[in-house]
């Protein structure tokens, strides 16, 4: 009998000790860390050439106005940017909000996007790890970095990640709104649509602006959402904006959400609090 419980106990000693390696080891932030340095080691683009006067020439005069809001004239044309994000998420409309801290980085001409999260669930941490690229999507989420509770890809999710990809430029990174992929309609004095190519891949938004010419909301219908029955399916997506605040020089957006606007009302599922953001990195 005493045996059978030194047994028991070495066992869940070495259950302990393996679950703390890999908590340490943090493989899921290793892999992202990865994705980077082989990004990085495609980057090709010159980072020299500046925003002028002439390059905004093409565009629709709210989107004139809102990249000299920013601040992007005489400002490096980007090639990728970093960010650093903390705030709150919950899955469902009746749970309550966790805390998270995420990391990303998207290579705007290899139309690669990373982004690495921590929610803490109960102070228990999940980790996750979005990959968007040419050849597919990928979204990987695991409990203590051990079990992998979400394993999903394909043709939806790629669509989907490209209007996330396009949002995070019209956010984050406003300077890529230069850009030959992307056709514009004016909607009326503070509104526009945009229509983004990529990869074969065509999705659309509308960006509404205030009197200063501030972005104040995203909306597009091209982004999937989970139903009840574990589905998916497209309904409008939104990420308003209501406060901004200076980062190296530029007036960029602070604080945001992310909502799905269903027929029975819309769902607020993740708070954003922009903490820094980085153009033209060079390494890790």
């Amino acid at each position: 009998m005493k045996m059978a419980i030194k047994i028991i106990g070495l066992i869940l000693l070495l259950i302990i000790v393996g679950i703390t390696t890999v908590i340490l080891i943090n493989p899921t932030y290793r892999k992202y860390q990865s994705l980077i340095n082989t990004n990085m080691s495609k980057e090709t683009s010159n980072i020299n050439d500046t925003i002028t006067e002439d390059d905004l020439q093409p565009l629709p005069l709210l989107i004139q106005d809102y990249l000299r809001y920013v601040g992007v004239l005489g400002t490096a044309k980007v090639s990728n940017f970093q960010l650093s994000l903390e705030g709150e998420m919950k899955m469902k409309r009746d749970a309550d909000f966790s805390p998270y801290k995420a990391q990303q980085t998207s290579f705007i001409n290899q139309g690669t996007r990373l982004f690495y999260m921590d929610l803490f669930l109960n102070k228990i941490k999940i980790s996750g790890l979005h990959h968007f690229h040419d050849a597919d999507a990928t979204m990987k989420i695991k409990i203590l970095d051990l079990l992998t509770v979400v394993n999903e890809g394909g043709e939806k999710m790629q669509k989907a990640e490209t209007v996330t990809f396009f949002n995070d430029m019209v956010v984050f990174a406003p300077q890529t709104l230069i850009n030959n992929n992307i056709s514009w309609e004016v909607l009326d004095n503070h509104s526009v649509e945009a229509t983004f190519t990529h990869n074969n891949i065509t999705i659309s938004a509308q960006l509404f602006f205030d009197d200063e010419g501030k972005l104040i909301n995203f909306v597009s219908h091209d982004r999937l959402a989970l139903t009840d029955d574990g589905g998916q399916t497209e309904i409008p997506w939104s990420t308003p904006i209501s406060e901004y605040h200076t980062i190296n020089g530029l007036n960029l957006p602070k604080y945001g959400e992310g909502v799905w606007h269903y027929d029975d009302g819309d769902f607020t599922y993740i708070i954003l609090n922009v903490v820094d953001i980085k153009y033209n990195i060079t390494s890790k």
